[in-house]
């Protein structure tokens, strides 16, 4: 495994010709799982890097502006990666009817990617839903969108009393995780639900953050759920992940 890891890592980085400035691995914390983050340079992209990374360009992006087609172009790459690190199979992934990406089976996964970040977290188990979020740390006027539209008062509070995080820390954290949460959960909610369904009651430890349901999502996501969500923090940037069980009637 490690052998194929540092071989698909400098593979990726070499035929990308300077678009990858970065690809490492993280510590998934679970088992048949991978977890990547990369960074990519806009001033890099070319439309050709499609071809020589093996990506299919899909026809929603046809007219898009350059960085969102780079964005797709990075997170498909590593996505790639991912599965081929895992010894799965790793075809194209294709953007679904409602706009996430479709796994092959047998398989799950979630992408992000953020101001020059991707990230990637695969896993090798088809009962599973998976979600990543890879965020730069909020400052400034960002920051100050964050507390309004992703902190509850309470939450608020929480964060004005806690001194093992920095508040543009913590509170990119929070965002991060309630992403995370969104893309884990909504293949079994089917539908959107803002940031004040989930709510964090104590100070982050250990990489881990607990979130809890504030209504009831649908009836196998009930109001009062908890979801530790993984995370780790460093320079200029947060990263958060989480696999949860699918409610497949057919598993």
């Amino acid at each position: 495994m490690i052998a194929r890891i540092s071989g698909d890592h400098d593979r990726l980085l070499a035929r990308s010709r300077g678009f990858f400035v970065n690809v490492e691995l993280h510590d998934p914390r679970m088992p048949d799982a991978i977890l990547v983050h990369g960074r990519f340079d806009l001033e890099s992209y070319t439309e050709d890097l499609f071809d020589e990374l093996a990506i299919e360009t899909p026809v929603s992006l046809s007219r898009a502006l350059p960085i969102r087609r780079a964005e797709f172009l990075a997170g498909r790459a590593i996505a790639r990666a991912a599965l081929h690190m895992l010894g799965q199979p790793a075809p194209q992934i294709p953007i679904g009817p409602d706009r996430a990406p479709l796994w092959p089976p047998g398989s799950a996964g979630s992408i992000s990617h953020a101001r020059g970040h991707c990230a990637c977290f695969a896993i090798a188990d088809g009962t599973c839903q998976a979600g990543v979020d890879v965020e730069a740390t909020a400052s400034g006027h960002a920051l100050e969108s964050l507390l309004s539209t992703t902190v509850d008062d309470d939450e608020r509070a929480l964060i004005a009393r806690q001194s093992a995080l920095s508040p543009d820390g913590l509170v990119t954290l929070l965002f991060s995780a309630k992403e995370t949460l969104f893309k884990a959960l909504y293949p079994t909610a089917r539908h959107f639900f803002g940031f004040e369904c989930a709510q964090v009651r104590a100070v982050p430890r250990d990489g881990r953050l607990r979130l809890h349901l504030t209504r009831t999502l649908c009836r196998e996501l009930p109001k009062g759920e908890r979801f530790d969500v993984s995370f780790e923090i460093t320079a200029g940037h947060v990263l958060t992940w989480l696999a949860v069980r699918r409610h497949d009637a057919s598993i």
